[in-house]
C-alpha cells in the first residue's frame, strides 16, 4: 500500500501486491514479522525494523515496535510513529490487533524506505478447529526490492510501467524503461537475479515459511549490515558472527563482491517465545528431547519433522546446544564463533529455465542506450575469451547490421544476461 505519511490514507498498489495465509491470532508481532510477513511476501529477515498499528485514526493509533534492534532504519522509528505511544511487539499478538472478521492493521516494514501492507481478517477458525498450524494459501506479484524507495517509488518506477507494457506490448519506450528498472535491482538481497514483477511462486514462498519455522528466531542485536571489506558483528553468548560475500559485476571496482555481516542465534530460542519448527503453532510446544534446540507443538509434529528434516541435524544441533552450556557456565563466548557463510552470487540467467528459444525473434542491447533487432541462433554460448557461457547468441538483422556498419554475415553478438534490459521477445 502507498502511503505518504504513517498517518495518511492507503493507496491499494496497482497491480496489487498480496499474499493470503493462516496463523494462530497467539503469535506475537515480533515472531509474526520474522517468521511469518518476512518469508510469506519475500523480505529478508534480520534486515529492517517494522512497525504495526491500527486502522483507526491517526490520533488514536498505538504503535508496536522493536525495542530492541540495530536496524539502521530504527532512527526514524519516531516520525513514523507519529509521537504516539509504542508498545514492544514481544508482548502483544496479532490477535489484539485483528480479533473479528473484516478487521483490519497496518505493518510498515523498513521505516526508512516504507511499505506498508494492510492485513485483513477474512475468516476466523473456531478453537475446537484450530491447528495453530501456519499456511500461506495464495498470492499474487513479487514482492518489491530490498531498499527500494518505498511504495510510492515502486508504483511510479515499477508498477505503473509494468501496466502501460502489459496494456500495449508495442509500446517500446515503456518497456526499455520498465527492463532499465528491474535491471537496477538485480543485485538486493531479496532479488539477486533477474527480477519480475508480475511473478509469483508459491512453492518458493512456502518453502521460505519452512526455513524460517526451522530457524532460530533472528538476533537483532546485530543485523545484516553492508560494506567493501568484513566488519565487525556483536556475537555474543549463544551466537555466531556471519560474514557473507555477494557477488555482481558490478561490484568490478571492489574485487567483485561486498560483503555483509550479521549475528545468529545458535541458542534455542525461548520457549514462550518461538513456533513449532514444524507447522509454526504457538502452542504447547516441547523441546526436542534429542537436542533440545527446536520445539515442537505435538508428537504429531516431531515425526513429521523429523523424517523431513531434523534427522539429519539433531546431533549436529546437540554438539551446538552443548557447546552453548559450556559458553553459560565459562561466562565467555566461543572462541570460534566468528565464521563466513556461503556466498551468494547474483545469477545471470538459470541455464535450465532459458526464456527464449532458437529462432525467436528479439530486440537485443546492442551498445549504451542502444538496441537493434534479430534473432536467437544459439543458447549457452561460449567463445575464447570469455570467462562464463552467455544465454545466448543472436544474429542481427540487416538493418541493425548496416547501423552497426558491419556486415551482415559478421553481425553476431551475445547477450550476457537473459533479462529484458537485454534481450527481450518482440512479436
Amino acid at each position: 500500500y502507498n502511503s505518504e505519511s504513517s498517518g495518511g490514507s492507503l493507496t491499494e498498489l496497482s497491480p496489487p501486491v498480496w499474499r493470503r495465509f493462516r496463523v494462530s491470532s497467539a503469535v506475537n508481532l515480533e515472531l509474526l514479522h520474522d517468521k511469518v510477513l518476512c518469508p510469506v511476501m519475500g523480505w529478508t529477515r534480520n534486515y529492517h525494523t517494522f512497525a504495526f498499528c491500527g486502522t483507526g485514526p491517526a490520533a488514536e493509533r498505538t504503535y508496536y515496535v522493536q525495542e530492541r534492534t540495530d536496524a539502521t532504519d530504527l532512527m526514524w522509528q519516531g516520525r513514523r510513529t507519529d509521537g504516539r505511544p509504542t508498545l514492544d511487539a514481544r508482548d502483544h499478538t496479532i490477535g489484539e490487533l485483528l480479533a473479528s472478521v473484516g478487521d483490519g492493521c497496518i505493518y510498515n516494514y523498513d521505516l526508512g524506505d516504507c511499505f506498508y501492507h494492510l492485513l485483513r481478517l477474512e475468516e476466523v477458525v473456531p478453537e475446537l478447529a484450530s491447528t495453530g498450524r501456519v499456511e500461506i494459501l495464495g498470492g499474487e506479484m513479487r514482492c518489491p526490492d530490498e531498499d527500494g524507495d518505498g511504495c510510492a517509488a515502486y508504483q511510479e518506477k515499477v508498477l505503473d510501467l509494468h501496466s502501460r507494457v502489459a496494456s500495449d506490448p508495442t509500446d517500446s519506450k515503456s518497456a526499455r524503461k520498465l527492463a532499465a528498472a528491474c535491471f537496477e535491482r538485480r543485485g538486493t538481497l531479496n532479488v539477486l537475479g533477474r527480477f519480475d514483477p508480475a511473478e509469483f511462486d508459491l512453492e518458493a514462498r512456502r518453502a521460505a515459511l519452512a526455513d524460517a519455522l526451522n530457524s532460530r528466531n533472528s538476533t537483532y542485536n546485530s543485523v545484516k549490515m553492508f560494506s567493501s571489506r568484513p566488519g565487525f558483528t556483536m556475537a555474543r553468548i549463544g551466537q555466531k558472527g556471519v560474514t557473507v560475500k555477494v557477488y555482481d559485476p558490478k561490484y568490478e571496482s571492489n574485487g567483485g563482491y561486498v560483503v555483509f555481516t550479521e549475528t545468529v542465534n545458535v541458542k534455542p530460542d525461548p520457549q514462550d517465545a518461538t513456533l513449532c519448527a514444524n507447522c509454526g503453532s504457538p502452542n504447547d510446544l516441547k523441546q526436542c528431547g534429542g537436542c533440545g534446540s527446536v520445539y515442537y507443538c505435538s508428537r504429531e509434529c516431531q515425526a513429521a519433522h523429523w523424517k523431513l528434516v531434523h534427522k539429519k541435524v539433531c546431533k549436529k544441533e546437540k554438539k551446538a546446544f552443548e557447546n552453548y552450556q559450556r559458553e553459560l557456565e565459562s561466562g565467555k563466548p566461543d572462541p570460534d564463533r566468528f565464521v563466513e557463510g556461503p556466498p551468494l552470487v547474483v545469477r545471470y540467467y538459470d541455464p535450465a529455465n532459458l526464456r527464449f528459444r532458437v529462432g525467436t525473434k528479439v530486440e537485443c542491447m546492442i551498445g549504451q542506450d542502444t538496441y537493434g533487432t534479430g534473432r536467437v541462433v544459439r543458447q549457452l554460448y561460449f567463445e575464447e575469451g570469455m570467462t562464463q557461457q552467455a544465454p545466448y547468441q543472436i544474429k542481427l538483422d540487416k538493418d541493425t547490421a548496416r547501423r552497426m556498419g558491419v556486415p551482415h554475415q559478421h553481425a553476431l553478438i551475445y547477450a550476457q544476461w537473459d533479462d529484458d534490459f537485454q534481450i527481450r521477445k518482440i512479436s
